[in-house]
């Protein structure tokens, strides 16, 4: 994670594997670019390799502001369009978990408290396209 930034996206090609690592306090300007980068970097990975889960490693983000958590839950349904395969969130706590799971609500998508046991979950999906 670069200096100053509150989150990267990556892809793994070999696992088709999405992985978002964010932290801190975020501002709608955070989120405002996060969901733009998101959505583009997702679009990008599924036009060029097909189906792919999504890891999104949390637990270095604080418990974010409403405005925020309403932003991304807003941001969601666009993100549904670009996968639905399985997408994992880990967490650092319980309030973390319940915040989380306010806008990661759909079928495709957990929360963890556990990295492993978000691997795990994501590892028994097929990939198939």
């Amino acid at each position: 994670m670069l200096w100053g930034c509150m989150y990267t996206i990556s892809f793994d090609v070999p696992s088709k594997t999405l992985t978002i690592v964010t932290e801190g306090f975020w501002s709608i300007a955070t989120t405002a670019a996060f969901s733009a980068e998101l959505l583009a970097r997702g679009t990008a990975a599924r036009l060029y390799h097909g189906r792919f889960v999504v890891l999104a490693d949390l637990r270095k983000a604080a418990i974010q502001p409403l405005k925020v958590v309403d932003a991304l839950e807003a941001m969601m349904p666009k993100a549904l369009k670009v996968t639905s395969a399985p997408i994992a969130a880990v967490v650092a706590s319980h309030l973390a978990k319940l915040q989380t799971e306010r806008y990661l609500k759909a079928e495709n998508c957990r929360t963890f408290l556990d990295i492993d046991e978000a691997k795990a979950w994501l590892a028994g999906d097929s990939h198939a396209a």
